[in-house]
């Protein structure tokens, strides 16, 4: 069994704790202090190709907005509350969100789904897709994910069982005039085969 099979198996929580151990814990907040308006310097590692998620994401969404954060308590953003991952990690941990929303959840958030289909499933679509990117810290995002092709695959088999209800089909990269969006065609039928619309 692969590592992203592993967390597929897993709930929300423990997929959280397994990153913890993975990468280690972050050293401080996401934001300076409670205005959210400034992002803590040092805690990223982009060079490693790594994101960091929001924990508490299950239960707002956009936390690392400052507009959207300001609606949620500053909590959220404390460094206990964030973990590390990769992109394929987060789309597993957006999975795991949808999966199992939290039972205190803000009621007007749909919580994960947004990060799915707006940001991650896009991206790595465009990624297996090929896409290069100029900046080093997004061709280590590849590095760290582009032999998990067939994980990307279970992930959205994952999601087809789920009944996730938005398109699967898209790319991150076109809406920026980045990427060609018919450079993908060849995932989205391999995607439908799957059961993706």
């Amino acid at each position: 069994m692969t590592e992203i099979e592993k967390l597929l198996e897993m709930n929300y929580e423990h997929v959280c704790d397994y990153l913890k151990n993975k990468y280690g814990n972050i050293p401080k907040d996401y934001f300076v202090d409670e205005t959210m308006t400034k992002k803590t310097q040092g805690i990223t590692r982009g060079k490693e190709g790594l994101y960091i998620h929001h924990i508490d994401e299950d239960k707002a969404i956009l936390l690392s907005t400052p507009e959207w954060a300001r609606i949620s308590p500053f909590d959220y953003q404390k460094a206990d509350r964030l973990v590390y991952c990769n992109l394929l990690e987060h789309l597993v941990l957006h999975i795991k969100i949808f999966e199992y929303p939290h039972p205190n959840k803000n009621p007007m958030m749909a919580v994960g789904v947004g990060g799915i289909y707006g940001f991650i499933v896009p991206e790595l679509n465009d990624i297996y897709s090929g896409i290069q990117y100029k900046q080093p810290w997004k061709q280590q995002v590849i590095k760290n994910i582009i032999s998990l092709k067939n994980e990307y695959f279970k992930c959205i088999k994952k999601l087809i069982e789920l009944n996730f209800p938005y398109s699967l089909l898209s790319s991150f990269n076109t809406n920026y005039g980045l990427w060609n969006n018919e450079n993908n065609q060849e995932i989205y039928e391999q995607l439908k085969k799957l059961g993706a619309k």
